[in-house]
């Protein structure tokens, strides 16, 4: 994968996600931010492994790994490649994910779950008008 398409994929996983947050969370982006880092559909920080992988981590990250965007965010959150490397590919795909989300824009993806939902309930509103 390429670097933008780690930051598509996350923008998708992103979208999954905030589709389970209630209005309340959907309204807090600290909180939603925290949401979004935590949950392993996103970036796999908690359990060590994205569950949103599609094959192998291994695979994935080759053509993230000397991409010039991917290597200045890198270094601009000064992390240690030999470091980050030693705990093997997975550990990396993580590393990619979580500076993908930097690229993000949560607060609009909250806005469009939201206006997603309220154009749901207008068309339920009426669907059930138009069967009175």
């Amino acid at each position: 994968m390429t670097y933008e398409e780690y930051i598509a994929e996350t923008v998708k996983n992103c979208r999954k996600v905030l589709a389970d947050c209630s209005i309340g969370e959907l309204m807090g982006i600290d909180y939603l931010r925290q949401i979004l880092w935590e949950d392993d559909r996103v970036t796999g920080v908690v359990s060590g492994y994205c569950t949103s992988l599609e094959g192998s981590a291994a695979e994935k990250i080759q053509g993230v790994l000397f991409n010039n965007e991917f290597l200045a965010d890198f270094n601009e959150h000064k992390m240690n490649m030999q470091e980050v490397m030693a705990y093997g590919p997975e550990a990396v795909d993580i590393v990619i994910r979580c500076l993908a989300l930097n690229h993000i824009n949560i607060v609009q993806l909250a806005e469009e779950e939201h206006e997603r939902r309220m154009e749901k309930e207008r068309r339920e509103r009426n669907y059930a008008f138009d069967r009175v």
